[in-house]
């Protein structure tokens, strides 16, 4: 799929909208090997790029980030360069900061997919907001968390979504992206519970 033809990203349903911003979904993002491009849907590239007119567009990595934390970026840009050579889970936890200053933590979960080949060459993932969770971030994960089910079955959904994509059926579409929602809330549950279990820990420790 090459990025220059990729259309905008299509409207959800109301419904289906609101459940995501409650969940904490904040958007999506796609990769492309050939040219090493991403593409953001307009609630990742508010977050990520502060930018919403790039939304749908093919951007390097360093403008569809624009927005993360200086302290993370480094980390964040080494983690998906090496991905890019190998393949895989992709998995990190990170901060933005907005033009107003606001911070907040993101949780942002995907998949590098390497072809038959060995050649990596595209990935999709989906950014969840965990600012409510207070986590700790001083470096983000470079290796999958405890929560192994979940990360297989998000990375299994997501491969999916790419290959609906190639068939253009809105109903299969809305169908996976509702999973990918279920998918999402479980894991940014799963999170908070995660940072208020070190937060009693912490407290007891005092």
């Amino acid at each position: 799929m090459r990025p220059e033809v990729i259309d905008r990203p299509r409207a959800l349903p109301v419904d289906l909208t609101a459940a995501l911003s409650a969940s904490g979904v904040v958007g999506t993002w796609s990769w492309s090997a050939q040219p090493d491009r991403c593409i953001l849907d307009a609630g990742a590239a508010d977050v990520l790029a502060g930018d919403h007119a790039i939304a749908g567009l093919p951007v390097p990595f360093e403008r569809a980030k624009a927005r993360v934390h200086p302290d993370d970026l480094p980390k964040l840009s080494r983690h998906f360069k090496r991905l890019r050579r190998s393949g895989g889970l992709f998995v990190a936890e990170y901060r933005t900061v907005s033009a107003t200053g606001r911070v907040r933590r993101i949780l942002d979960r995907g998949r590098l997919v390497r072809s038959e080949a060995g050649t990596v060459l595209h990935g999709h993932g989906i950014i969840i907001d965990v600012t409510e969770g207070d986590l700790d971030l001083g470096a983000f994960s470079e290796r999958p968390d405890p929560s192994t089910i979940l990360d297989t079955a998000a990375a299994h959904a997501l491969a999916c979504r790419e290959s609906i994509d190639h068939l253009d059926n809105s109903e299969l579409r809305l169908l996976v992206d509702v999973l990918l929602l279920s998918l999402g809330q479980q894991i940014a549950a799963l999170s908070r519970g995660q940072a208020r279990g070190s937060a009693r820990g912490l407290g007891r420790g005092h």
